[in-house]
């Protein structure tokens, strides 16, 4: 009976800090510092903080206000903070490892140094051993010649910084570095400054353990050292979902539907009895959890029910997963948007594909989610995306401009789009600023299916163009795209410019064009009937097909292209032609 109390107490207390935390993570920089400063156990609630939270709220409030917070915050906090910021991939930033440990100091000094040595001292004999030389002087012995840029606290051990250079090492807002800058250790940092500080306070605290430490960092070897380090990071960065990227991209393995591993049945049971022993979820995310996608519709109504046990881990551990396989830094507002964004897209198009083409409904949706785990729901919508990428990748490799070696922008800007979008190395649905964005994620089956037909568009052109004998190496004036290739072989054509068998792609005289442009459009700047089917016409000579054997596709190709002219040159007068102004066609001259 009395155990059940104290857990009642215990869940009473985690539940209100649980509240009083996301009160905080949604709150503006300033109002967040102090609600945490002005808390009743201000340690206590740091300290309860899951460490992800933590991070991202050092740079929401900025590194330099955060310190007092810092000061207050727990031993394995402060590790995550080193885990996440000092590593380059499988490499130490040196630059990286002053700044943090600059901010750990200001906070803390004594306990910033008590920690290290006793808890990683590998990894500050590494940091020392990169940044400094220390040198032994026996009693007997005389200083040497080029001592005179050593220093020495006990007359015994000197030590000195190779290449030192002053410099500012913050950008501008203060905030520390971006990960991805690259910096050698000549380049300008605080470390001799702050490494002479850190042997102070040590030689101050315990000089036998200063002496210790200058005799470990001389023995040390770094490539050893770092790669303990590196495994010891990997397995405390994978118990908080943030595996090694090279394992973290299996998150991009398809899965078909049919293959999704069904959730045992206790987690859709009721909720269990929070255990405050167990470790809080990161919430910081949850205040991005908005918008019009099924999935978060879905979220909504799972709440609104009592919830599902777990989930919220689950949903936490699924955004980790693409924030590592993406090699994605966690900063601030807009860092955090890009894999949750993704996440949710994706989520959102694997509930559509496991609806197998039933209309998209909420409740179903819940269903599913119920039913099976969200990894298995994202891989079964990245398999969506795959599937056209592969498409994409095949069809290039024997297309008509990988084989010219015609650049991407040969199809255009709309067709470039579709294809730089499935090019990359997670494909993406080219949204061209309809939603504001040049690209975004795959939210669903619609954007498929648009992505989808305007490639087998972009197929169907590249076979035409395959089947036509062109000389690319004619070309020597103007724009190359396929308008300007299917229209200028056309006009080249009628005119009776092409006489040899390879089609020329020279360009044509304007006062020669201008016949046939007067005879393209009628009077109301409109092209006929006739000269619409002349287009298709030729298309069918010149590619060795009946004209009612057309593709389709490349029947919408042609008429897109007729409406494009009219558009663009139907109410432009004969005279007033200039071929500076018609990248449609290639031309060349004056009148």
């Amino acid at each position: 009976m009395n155990n059940d109390y104290q857990l009642a107490n215990k869940t009473r207390k985690e539940l209100k800090l649980q509240k009083l935390r996301r009160d905080i993570l949604v709150s503006e920089g300033a109002q967040a510092l102090d609600m945490i400063l002005e808390a009743p156990s201000p340690a206590t609630l740091i300290q309860s903080f899951p460490d992800q939270d933590l991070y991202y709220l050092m740079h929401k409030i900025g590194v330099h206000d955060f310190i007092p917070v810092l000061a207050l915050a727990a031993s394995s906090q402060w590790e995550y903070i080193l885990d996440v910021e000092v590593w380059d991939d499988d490499r130490l930033n040196t630059h990286m490892m002053t700044q943090v440990f600059s901010l750990l100091f200001k906070a803390d000094p004594q306990r910033l140094l008590r920690w290290t040595i006793k808890e990683k001292p590998e990894f500050v004999e590494y940091y020392l051993s990169q940044k400094m030389h220390v040198f032994i002087r026996e009693h007997d012995e005389l200083p040497p010649e080029d001592f005179d840029d050593y220093i020495t606290l006990d007359d015994k051990f000197y030590f000195r910084f190779p290449d030192q250079q002053s410099g500012p090492d913050e950008d501008p807002e203060g905030e520390l570095f971006p990960q991805n800058t690259l910096r050698e250790n000549g380049l300008p940092d605080d470390a001799p400054e702050l490494i002479e500080q850190m042997l102070k306070k040590l030689a101050e605290m315990d000089l036998s353990v200063l002496h210790g430490l200058f005799l470990e960092t001389l023995s040390i070897l770094p490539a050893e050292a770092e790669e303990e380090q590196f495994r010891q990071k990997n397995i405390r960065l994978a118990e908080k979902g943030f595996l090694p990227a090279h394992e973290a991209i299996g998150i991009y393995q398809p899965i078909a539907g049919k293959n999704l591993r069904p959730r045992p049945a206790i987690a859709t049971s009721e909720p269990q009895v929070l255990d405050p022993d167990i470790p809080m979820p990161p919430m910081f995310f949850t205040q991005f959890l908005k918008g019009d996608n099924l999935f978060v519709k879905a979220l909504e109504q799972i709440i609104a029910q009592g919830g599902i046990w777990g989930l919220d881990s689950e949903l936490a551990a699924l955004i980790n997963k693409v924030i590592s396989a993406d090699r994605i830094k966690i900063r601030n507002r807009e860092s955090i948007q890009k894999p949750l964004e993704k996440t949710m897209s994706t989520l959102s198009l694997g509930l559509e594909v496991l609806m197998e083409g039933s209309k998209a409904r909420v409740e179903t949706a819940v269903d599913l989610i119920k039913k099976y785990f969200l990894e298995d729901i994202f891989r079964t919508g990245s398999r969506e995306g795959a599937r056209l990428q592969a498409t994409a990748r095949k069809w290039y490799e024997r297309s008509f401009i990988g084989t010219k070696n015609l650049p991407l922008s040969f199809l255009g800007e709309s067709y470039l789009g579709i294809i730089g979008g499935l090019m990359v190395q997670r494909p993406m649905f080219f949204a061209n600023y309809a939603d504001k964005v040049l690209y975004r994620n795959f939210a669903g089956l619609s954007d498929i299916r648009s992505t989808r037909r305007q490639l087998d568009e972009i197929i169907s052109l590249d076979d035409f163009l395959n089947r036509l004998d062109v000389d690319i190496a004619t070309f020597t004036f103007g724009v190359l795209t396929y308008k300007s290739m299917i229209l200028t072989l056309w006009v080249r054509d009628r005119l009776g410019l092409n006489r040899s068998k390879a089609l020329s792609l020279a360009p044509i005289e304007i006062s020669e064009f201008k016949d046939f442009f007067s005879q393209l459009f009628n009077p109301d700047g409109t092209i006929g009937d006739t000269q619409a089917k002349d287009l298709g016409l030729w298309a069918a000579q010149a590619s060795g097909m009946h004209e009612a054997d057309l593709p389709t596709a490349l029947q919408g190709i042609l008429y897109r292209l007729l409406q494009e002219l009219e558009s663009e040159y139907g109410h432009v007068r004969t005279q007033d032609l200039d071929p500076r102004f018609m990248p449609m066609f290639l031309l060349t001259g004056q009148d």
